[in-house]
């Protein structure tokens, strides 16, 4: 063999022994990181698991434009609360108050654009025990879904306008 035959010949096999170690090392390296899957999974659920976390982002905005009702983790458990009431709450969701939060307590308002009076929602989330309460106000009827029966006691503010609602739609 001559000089030159000889030294592809090593660079030949240094190749091969070289990409032979680069897929054993890719075998030996896992596909996935469990770690960062359940970080992932915890931060997709934080609004389940720890509403805090993001729910208390929500203060000042809309549920319209944080799309709360349609594409939030919330939207399954509302789904579930309401029942068939869910998507005429979604349709008629159309006037609405932005988040306000008092104490431990979110509450938006949502109603029919142009007819209050006949369809409006309130919606109140207890940040502290992870409950939600929708109260249905509808042709002089109030209906009070509340998640894992839990009633979210109101009071002060969320409490006096509770009350000026019913006064206004004659609910006793």
């Amino acid at each position: 063999m001559d000089k030159r035959t000889k030294h592809l010949l090593i660079t030949a096999l240094s190749c091969f022994s070289i990409i032979a170690c680069k897929k054993e090392s890719i075998k030996s390296v896992p596909t996935t990181d469990s770690t960062s899957i359940r970080t992932e999974a915890l931060k997709a659920d934080s609004a389940i698991i720890n509403p805090t976390d993001t729910l208390i982002n929500l203060v000042g905005k809309s549920v319209i434009g944080t799309h709360l009702l349609s594409q939030s983790k919330l939207a399954p458990r509302l789904k579930t609360l309401l029942g068939t009431d869910y998507d005429q709450m979604v349709k008629y969701w159309n006037t609405e108050t932005p988040f306000e939060k008092e104490g431990d307590i979110l509450h938006a308002s949502g109603c029919k654009q142009h007819d209050c009076n006949t369809y409006s929602y309130d919606l109140f989330i207890d940040l502290k025990n992870n409950k939600i309460n929708v109260y249905k106000f509808s042709e002089s009827k109030l209906n009070i879904f509340a998640e894992g029966n839990f009633r979210i006691v109101l009071k002060d503010s969320l409490l006096r306008d509770l009350n000026i609602k019913k006064d206004d739609a004659k609910i006793e």
